[in-house]
């Protein structure tokens, strides 16, 4: 069985993408599965392990934003002060909260929100890729079956001929070699029968591994392929820009990289502790007592450090995104460049065919 090989990984999503956003999945039920590609798509969404972790993962990240951008829990202090044997000269009981100042909350939030929207897309991207390996899975399930139906269909001919010859000669020696001519071509047709049979099922196991189902699990007979709709080359690489879940995670992870460098630039502005205490002296009026404290940015040379790092990460961030852009429209150009090439290779065989 031919395995989907060859075709790389982000230009298999693209057109994948392009696909999904022309023509929905239809997801009924039906008896056997596998009649249509849209059928086959619908399976995998609902079944294959596959999208459940994605789905997962997403939960994992959106449920991250409510950690985010919050106070830390406050401190609870409780103090007992001059003891000796006489007892306790003074209890106070207080709390103290960390207060982080500058947009600090605002940036955590916001590079939680950018995390799970690339958790978002790198979910929707797992998928189409599934999905990328289930259409391309289906085609040669498709191809299979046609190209069993077409070599029983040349056994029979050939069977017919050989038929024919045996009734008109018979057993005489006479143009025997036409008769033995023939049924080494029904033999051929027979072995190749054998042949297309044999890679009919691995098509189909490896159909039903995709989806989610059991490999020798039976399918429909399927109905052979859609037609395509023609789209120009600026509409396909205009499509994917837009719809391809891969720039749009690297997009996020940009989104992510931009409030990180902000929030690593305001390790420079220490963050203020706040406190308050309720101060109990034996003989005296209870009194409350204030506080406030912050740490001091002394060791600036690991500030800077981590300044540099993040501004570094952010222009990488910056640069893939680019370069991802750049590497699915060339992609998407010889993938459609090679297509029209076998088109027209395949129109001019035919047309040669037909005037000899």
């Amino acid at each position: 069985m031919i395995r989907p090989a060859g075709i790389d990984r982000l230009a298999a999503i693209g057109a994948t993408t392009a696909v999904l956003w022309l023509s929905p999945a239809a997801a009924g039920d039906q008896t056997l599965h596998g009649a249509t590609v849209e059928s086959v798509v619908a399976i995998a969404k609902r079944l294959n392990p596959t999208v459940a972790a994605a789905s997962l993962d997403f939960d994992a990240a959106v449920h991250k934003i409510g950690t985010a951008g919050v106070l830390a829990d406050p401190v609870l202090v409780l103090e007992a002060w001059d003891v000796n044997r006489l007892g306790v000269g003074q209890r106070r009981f207080g709390v103290e909260q960390e207060v982080k100042l500058w947009g600090k909350y605002g940036l955590e939030r916001d590079i939680a929100q950018s995390d799970a929207d690339a958790a978002k897309f790198q979910g929707r991207a797992t998928v189409i890729d599934l999905v990328a390996q289930v259409i391309a899975a289906h085609g040669e399930y498709n191809a299979a079956y046609e190209a069993v139906a077409i070599s029983v269909e040349i056994k029979r001919r050939y069977d017919a001929i050989l038929g024919l010859l045996r009734s008109r000669y018979g057993t005489t020696s006479v143009d025997q070699q036409d008769v033995i001519k023939a049924e080494i071509e029904a033999a051929t047709a027979e072995g190749d029968v054998i042949r297309r049979q044999g890679e009919q099922k691995p098509a189909a196991a490896w159909l039903n591994a995709l989806i989610g189902r059991p490999t020798l699990a039976p399918l429909a007979a399927p109905t052979g392929f859609r037609a395509v709709k023609p789209i120009s080359l600026a509409q396909v690489q205009a499509l994917a820009r837009s719809a391809n879940p891969m720039l749009a995670l690297a997009g996020a992870q940009r989104n992510s990289a931009a409030p990180t460098k902000s929030l690593t630039d305001l390790n420079y502005y220490p963050d203020v502790t706040l406190g308050a205490k309720h101060v109990q002296r034996p003989g005296t009026e209870d009194t409350v007592e204030f506080m406030a404290g912050f740490k001091v940015p002394l060791h600036c040379e690991v500030k800077d450090a981590d300044q540099r790092a993040a501004g570094a990460r952010l222009g990488a961030a910056q640069a893939r995104a680019e370069a991802l852009r750049l590497r699915i429209d060339g992609q998407i150009a010889d993938a459609k460049l090679k297509v029209e090439l076998q088109t027209k290779y395949a129109e001019m065989e035919r047309l040669a065919g037909g005037s000899l």
